[in-house]
């Protein structure tokens, strides 16, 4: 396996205390395969993210274990982090426009990351940056290259973001909300750059999104975060048909559907939990519809684990997986709650 994530945990130190964004989470992602990473705001997407890339401050303690090819990453030295950033693993931060340099021209960012890794000239590592340029759809390299980021469109930016990115060939890309802010045709034309991306790097990409019909597209697995917690895993198939957790299921049932003229859009009710005030149980009984077809109040009691409930797809409820019984049961409670 390419890249193994176990039992990570992201804390953050606040006036209010130590906050757990991320809480034993773990995963893993082999070349050639897209995992999405979907959630609200606040479940731990980017906490995850940046652990991964050794971003985080010294505010932030990360503890568990995350393989890159069999190197540890949690508690590798900076430089040793300076080094496979770039040359192993790179990321597509969700504004190109915070996260290049605004002081510096396009192509001098980018031969910059390439010449950071490789020992070669100016000369070659312009050739380079024109040549990813070219590769991620830019008419003209040339202009783009002596541009300032300023200077280009939301999707010429984020274009030029992969190319800088990409500049070193890394095995794991991760992209963080690759489409936000672009027009629905620019998103359509990233997402099917970057499926042509990964085909001919072979890379590992992880994808954050909120947006289920990127994932749809792009992904082959999924992990649905909750609450800095994994809520569901599994193939793209697993979570969009055989959908296991509430929470899955209230997501998908929050999007439009174009084969159901008349579909109601059905919103998960209430809001995500505070960091500093966990609920008691499974962190998302609050907001559940389906705890009362669970006895013994073990959703408000007790944590549930996260199991198998067919091959390769795991679920953490206390319902293991069946929504339909558990819909049947509640359905059941309220009709005799009527003819009471």
């Amino acid at each position: 396996m390419f890249l193994q994530v176990n039992d990570l945990k992201v804390a953050f130190s606040t006036e209010d205390g130590v906050l757990n964004a991320v809480d034993g989470l773990s995963f893993s992602l082999e070349r050639g395969r897209t995992l999405a990473i979907v959630g609200e705001s606040g479940s731990g997407k980017t906490a995850t993210i940046l652990a991964i890339m050794g971003l985080h401050d010294g505010n932030t303690r990360v503890g568990g274990s995350i393989l890159l090819d069999g190197e540890e990453l949690v508690g590798a030295s900076a430089g040793n982090l300076r080094r496979l950033r770039g040359e192993r693993m790179a990321m597509i931060f969700q504004d190109p426009l915070t996260a290049m340099h605004p002081y510096h021209r396009i192509g001098a960012q980018i031969t910059e990351a390439y010449r950071a890794h490789h020992k070669s000239g100016a000369a070659q590592a312009r050739k380079r940056a024109l040549e990813l340029l070219d590769r991620v759809g830019l008419s003209d390299p040339a202009r783009c290259f002596e541009s300032y980021p300023h200077q280009l469109s939301g999707g010429m930016r984020q274009r030029a973001m992969i190319a800088m990115a990409l500049v070193c060939s890394p095995d794991l890309l991760i992209a963080d909300e690759p489409t936000t802010a672009l027009d629905v045709t620019i998103q359509a034309q990233i997402l099917e750059l970057l499926g042509d991306l990964q085909k001919e790097f072979n890379s590992a990409t992880i994808l954050v999104t909120h947006d289920l019909g990127v994932v749809a597209d792009l992904a082959d697995d999924v992990v649905v975060l909750y609450g800095g917690k994994a809520a569901e895993t599994g193939s793209v198939r697993d979570i969009f048909y055989r959908t296991g957790h509430p929470y899955t299921h209230g997501l998908l049932g929050s999007i439009p559907r174009i084969d159901q003229p008349r579909h109601r859009l059905d919103a998960i009710p209430g809001a995500p939990p505070s960091l500093s005030n966990m609920p008691t149980g499974c962190r998302f009984n609050p907001r559940c519809r389906f705890t009362a077809a669970v006895p013994d109040d073990r959703c408000l009691l007790s944590v549930p684990s996260l199991v198998s409930v067919e091959a390769g797809h795991f679920v953490s409820c206390h319902l293991g997986g069946d929504l339909q019984a558990a819909a049947a049961r509640v359905s059941a409670q309220s009709a005799e709650g009527d003819r009471a």
